[in-house]
């Protein structure tokens, strides 16, 4: 079955929220980013609006992540390992060496 713009606009803007929330940034930070309003992003994460053509360029960068990442949908295999590997990374850096060492821990015990 054929998706509505519609359909593809809230899919959209819930990867624009989902990489927004991961990089730490609340919507007027990326507004700010991006140049462009709060409203402007709300607008989109909300599935009410479109990114404009200039804006589709700066979002993932001002994201940190490849422009790809907001339009895959289907979450394919290969694609969603990466965007975990990409999310995981920037949350590690952001540790200091205590909570990495901690977080590589939990990790271990989850998968022995």
């Amino acid at each position: 079955m054929r998706k509505t713009p519609k359909e593809s606009f809230k899919k959209f803007g819930a990867k624009v929220r989902e990489y927004r929330i991961l990089a730490g940034l609340t919507q007027e930070q990326l507004a700010e980013r991006c140049k462009c309003t709060s409203q402007t992003i709300s607008g989109i994460e909300t599935g009410y609006n479109f990114a404009s053509s200039p804006l589709l360029f700066v979002l993932p960068k001002a994201l940190d992540i490849p422009l790809v990442y907001l339009f895959n949908y289907e979450k394919e295999e290969e694609l969603s390992k990466n965007e975990d590997i990409k999310a995981l990374e920037k949350i590690f850096f952001k540790m200091d060496e205590q909570q990495r060492k901690i977080a590589l821990k939990i990790l271990k015990a989850l998968v022995d």
